[in-house]
């Protein structure tokens, strides 16, 4: 077989791609000389001369011919021939899958590598049905061809493989920019999330490989996910390096790459010094931008610009903003603190100077209300993070959020205190908040109140606030001390740095004195202001000051003397020398490889060796322990109210005097919780409302009928679960009629957005895929008197469409009004949201106005009606002058259109003919309703009328009985005017229509459906239709029963429902077994439809006087098509001469 000579790139992929279609034909030699002319071709062999520029077809046709080649390798070739090439064919083999990354012919191999990246990952998947997957020696060529993928290639090549081509300057210049630049878009979204996606896929595939044979594969190392990302973090940042240092380009591929990064997890691991086997983005990623935001003055490299990290960085979406910003000031200060050289809390220290400006190049500058303001608020107030004394990093955390906070000027910061004290004076917080982190928050607001100075006119204002005096009450009422002190600590640094200091010669105040003082003082808040500077003897303000409640150990004083010592520390004062700008702006990550191994187990016998928590306070507390005596313990200061004095509950006793930790919450308290869950109230009101994934769970849902958001779940949710659950074992069938209960007795008091159409779909799914179950329930509860009509309507509807659904028939959307040009409107969902009548022409309201079939019954009966109607039109084509005459009137409508007008008939059948609306019929049902149309469906109704009927018309005669001719008194049957009233009968004779039509397959549709059914039409035909000389029918009307509004309805569907059986057994058996076996039956429904048919057309008939719902015209047509059946079955069989007394 003779390869191509053509040095044409895209003619030799082709010709190699049609070789290796026929393996059969090809040796080693052939197939290792193939290899070697493709190589020649595409610029790749050893001995090649890479020309100076690139065709942008070669590059075109690698995208088009290579990902077929490598898949006729990998699934033919490489099980075959594998072991048979010699070295140099194997080379040229893996060459053809990963070319070696040379400068010669860059664009080539960087192109070959982008195909691999997004066709690869295809052959990791499980394959689809039908299909064999890879065998195992080509499991193994892949992993290995993968490894060395990720090995040579990474994001970078990918970036330049797509954005730095040639073609795309060349476009520009043809005006074609657009059209370039938004196909490289997609292809750069496709390439990232292949590129991504590469280590769960690989884990996947090696995991159902070793299930499904005994021989392992194991992952290779640089396809392990921490190595695999760290490659491309550390290559994504070099990629960034070096475009922040070429003309300005778009930052936006960058910040794709970022967003996915951090969307797959790698925000999420914390920040540690330990050796994890998690990937995480920022360990890979400072290092090298460190280097790069301050390079060493020897070095030739420029440091980023200024807005370059800002730029990517505060694109991402707010929600992965915020983590991101978080896990970075996390990251920056986990080696920031050497414990040989710790952070001393009231000196201001370089290295914290350091990190601001690093957190100020990679987020900017703090500016109210922009992204990286929320981002570090939210950080802050998100209550994750805590504090103790020996954390070095949580306290280099702080400093680091207030330096950069200070960074902005006082405006930012006191916003940034607004923000902190709302949250620190919130009464669930300072209830329900564990001592840590109200140790960090109190941290954080007493460093943000010491950048301010002293007795600024703004500090002033914010210590009168009514809201932060009422959190100082708060905090002495709590049971916690720890707690306590910190309340009791800020409200003295606030008076410090708001009242100047009182008269030195003034008496000192105990502490007891002190404390009650502050408590009257809260006590008076509500009262007059002026009643604190009363009782002060020089009519002035006096300063807090807590005298002898700091000293000692134990109960959260070590950490108030070290909060003390903080205040007015601000880092963002010093100046850096220009010495230290080398080693110190790595802020400790280089040598974060080479010393966290030696250093863990020191730092960790370090951690454990301490057992105080004030030595950073230990030289300020030796002078006060050498110059006065350790006073005596004094009891807690508990301030009750007398029936708290009562209460004989003891209060929270620390364990040990020595103790930091927090005693709260306790085993007691917890217990106080599960007894009264009020207390919790909080975190359960807060509580997920979760995605049910059972039958029960969503009972559950629904049954919460006070609770919006469960209903809305459930509604969501509740038809895909259900339709999900059809065939996965008992379990909808063992909840089914619960289920159904829930969602028949919803209401809707919270307006939810389409309530009745989600509700309506979970009933039909409840009757389609559990029909044994919910039918006949359905049917027992229609005659149950505590539903309104609505939800019998909802119930009739729910029978029809999952019958129709069960016999494979097309279910119809309700009817949805539309404008004339489709192409102008909304999304369907939305369209139906925001349409009115104001948005349709005039020439088309009328229909809509006029038309009263709204829901999915109407519909459907509409479609049966006019089909049936249609069959009866079409008898008369027989007549050469009726069809002449039909072709002349109505010729043109024969063509098939693709508009209908709105209203029309043609609409209807549109809508019911729509991939949509017959998408449920596609599906297998999971029973035929053939099977069951008699016991589940139809008989039960039938029955259930029957036994309804007979009791409501003994009411009706004894309440008739008792009053005699008086109709103004007596008794009167309560909740049956409903299911009797014409418009409930109506609904229950279309509903059996509707299920009379699915069923014409049934075996007793003949013997036992269609009498039952006629007989049931005809009684309520016969004692709605207008008699004038009827007793009853007098009685009947003043009860409400039937009125001249109504008889039209109830007749009306009394025929259809006739015409339906009729039609169906004429089409089975030409009326055979009907008419032997019922021959009185078709008598009566023949003499009937005459009789309604002479009144239509005399004027006399009940449908005169109500043209608002076309009644005249559709009765009128009904009975004759009734009466032509009649007669047609009578002249078949019987000879009778049903049909002759009946000519009209």
């Amino acid at each position: 077989m003779t390869p191509a000579t053509s040095n044409d790139a895209p003619t030799a992929l082709k010709s190699l791609r049609d070789t290796l279609r026929n393996p059969t034909s090809l040796s080693s030699e052939d197939l290792a000389f193939h290899l070697s002319s493709a190589l020649e071709s595409l610029h790749l062999h050893p001995t090649s001369v890479v020309p100076s520029l690139i065709s942008s077809n070669d590059l075109k046709g690698i995208s088009r011919y290579l990902p077929a080649i490598q898949g006729i390798l990998l699934n033919e070739i490489v099980p075959t021939f594998l072991d048979v090439l010699d070295d140099r064919a194997r080379l040229h083999l893996k060459t053809l899958f990963v070319p070696p990354l040379t400068s010669d012919g860059l664009s080539i191999r960087r192109q070959i590598a982008l195909v691999l990246y997004n066709t690869l990952p295809g052959y990791l998947s499980l394959p689809k049905t039908g299909q064999a997957g890879l065998v195992k020696p080509s499991r193994e060529f892949l992993l290995d061809i993968m490894a060395e993928l990720v090995h040579t290639y990474s994001i970078d090549d990918l970036y330049f493989a797509i954005y730095g081509q040639q073609q795309l300057k060349n476009a520009i210049g043809k005006g074609k920019g657009k059209e370039i630049e938004g196909r490289n878009t997609l292809a750069w979204e496709e390439a990232v999330r292949s590129c991504v996606g590469i280590p769960a896929k690989v884990g996947n595939a090696i995991g159902r490989w070793n299930s499904e044979s005994p021989s392992s594969f194991d992952v290779p190392t640089t396809l392990e996910p921490k190595p695999y990302f760290d490659r491309i973090i550390k290559k994504l940042e070099g990629l960034m390096y070096e475009l922040s240092q070429n003309s300005p380009s778009d930052t936006e591929p960058i910040r794709l790459v970022i967003e996915k990064l951090c969307s797959i997890g790698l925000l999420t691991p914390p920040a540690t010094t330990r050796d994890t086997r998690s990937p995480s983005l920022f360990p890979a990623l400072l290092p090298p931008l460190l280097k790069h935001l301050h390079p060493a003055p020897t070095s030739p490299l420029r440091p980023y610009p200024a807005d370059y990290l800002p730029s990517i960085f505060l694109a991402l979406p707010s929600s992965l903003l915020a983590s991101f910003v978080e896990s970075l000031l996390d990251h920056l200060t986990l080696h920031l603190i050497d414990p040989a050289n710790p952070l001393l809390p009231n000196i201001p220290d370089k290295r914290i100077k350091r990190s601001v400006e690093v957190l100020t190049r990679i987020i900017g500058m703090p500016k109210q209300d922009e992204e990286a303001w929320n981002a570090v608020i939210r950080s802050v107030l998100s209550g994750k993070a805590e504090l103790s004394l020996d954390d070095s990093q949580a306290q280099a955390r702080n400093r680091l959020i207030a330096g950069w906070i200070a960074s902005g000027g006082d405006t930012n910061v006191k916003a940034f205190i607004e923000n902190i004290i709302e949250a620190w004076t919130d009464p669930k917080y300072v209830k329900f908040a564990l001592y840590g982190k109200q140790f960090n928050l109190t941290h954080i607001l007493v460093l943000s109140l010491g950048l301010l100075p002293a007795y600024l006119p703004w500090l002033v204002a914010l210590s009168h606030r009514s809201k932060l005096i009422m959190s100082f009450q708060a905090y002495l009422s709590h049971p916690d001390a720890s707690i306590r002190r910190l309340g009791m600590l800020v409200a003295e640094m606030l008076s410090e740095l708001t009242i100047p200091d009182s008269n030195s010669s003034e008496p000192q105040v105990g502490m007891d004195e002190e404390i009650e003082d502050l408590r009257k003082g809260l006590e008076d808040i509500n009262g007059d202001p002026n009643q604190k500077a009363k009782r002060n003897g020089n009519g002035g303000v006096k300063r807090l000051k807590f005298t002898g409640i700091w000293e000692g150990d134990g109960e959260g004083r070590e950490e108030c003397r070290w909060l003390r010592s903080t205040l007015g520390t601000n880092d963002a004062r010093i100046t850096l020398d220009n010495e230290d700008i080398d080693e110190d702006w790595l802020l400790g990550w280089k040598e974060q490889k080479s010393v966290e191994a030696d250093s863990k187990q020191s730092l960790l016998d370090s951690r454990m060796s301490t057992t105080t928590r004030g030595r950073f306070s230990e030289p300020k507390d030796s002078k006060h322990r050498s110059s006065k005596p350790i006073p005596k313990p004094k009891p807690k200061i508990v301030m009750l109210d007398p029936d708290q004095l009562d209460d004989p509950m003891e209060g929270y006793d620390s364990p040990s005097p020595a103790s930091s930790r927090s005693p709260s919450p306790t085993p007691s308290y917890l217990d106080e919780v599960a007894a009264d869950p009020s207390l919790a109230l909080d975190a359960t009101q807060k509580k997920k409302v979760h995605r049910p994934v059972y039958i029960p769970q969503l009972v559950a849902l629904l049954k919460e009928r006070d609770k919006p958001e469960s209903i809305e779940m459930g509604l969501k949710w509740g038809e895909s679960l259900i339709r999900a659950k059809r065939e996965f074992g008992t379990e909808l069938a063992e909840n089914a009629v619960a289920a159904t209960l829930m969602t028949l007795g919803l209401n809707d008091p919270f307006n939810l957005e389409g309530f009745e159409e989600k509700r309506q779909g979970i009933m039909n799914a409840l009757v389609a895929c559990s029909p044994k179950e919910v039918a006949p329930f359905l049917c027992e509860q229609y005659f149950n008197n505590q539903y309104s009509l609505q939800q019998k309507s909802v119930i009739l509807t729910a029978l029809a469409m999952g019958a129709r659904e069960l016999a494979g028939l097309s279910i119809p959307e309700p009817t949805t009004k539309r404008i004339d040009f489709p192409s102008k409107t909304l999304p369907p969902s939305l369209h139906k949201k925001y349409l009115t009548l104001a948005d349709i022409p005039d020439s088309r309201r009328q229909a809509i106005e006029n038309s009263s079939a709204t829901g999915q019954l109407e519909n459907t009966i509409s479609d049966v009606r006019n089909g049936l109607l249609s069959k009866g039109a079409k008898k008369g084509d027989d007549v050469p002058e009726v069809a002449r005459e039909r072709r002349l009137k109505v010729g043109r409508t024969n063509q098939k259109t693709l508009v209908a007008e709105l209203g029309s008939l043609k609409e209807s059948q549109m809508l019911s003919s729509s991939p949509s609306s017959s998408s449920a019929s596609r599906t297998k049902p999971v029973m035929e309703f053939k099977d069951i149309a008699a016991e589940v469906f139809i008989l039960p109704l039938i029955n259930r009328f029957w036994q309804y009927y007979n009791d409501f018309n003994l009411r009706q005669s004894r309440s008739v009985t008792l009053v005699g001719s008086n109709t103004s008194t007596g008794y009167r049957g309560t909740g049956g005017g409903m299911i009797m009233s014409p418009i409930g009968l109506e609904k229950l004779l279309i509903t059996l229509s509707i299920l009379l039509n699915a069923s014409r397959h049934s075996s007793v549709f003949l013997g036992v459906l269609a009498p039952e059914t006629l007989e049931l039409a005809l009684t309520l035909g016969l004692r709605f239709m207008a008699s004038s000389g009827n007793s009853q029918r007098e009685t009947e009307v003043d009860s409400g029963i039937g009125s001249e509004s109504g008889e039209s309805l109830v007749i009306s569907a009394s025929l259809e429902l006739s015409l339906v059986v009729l039609n169906t057994a004429f089409e089975l058996d030409k009326g055979r077994s009907l008419f032997m076996d019922k021959p009185e039956l078709i008598l009566g429904v023949g003499e009937w439809a005459t009789t309604i048919f002479q009144n239509e057309s005399s004027g006399d008939g009940v449908s005169s006087g109500q043209g608002g719902l076309q009644s005249e015209g559709r009765i009128k047509a009904l009975a004759a098509a009734t009466v032509l059946k009649v007669g047609e079955i009578g002249e078949k069989w019987g000879g009778l001469g049903l049909g002759t007394g009946m000519r009209f």
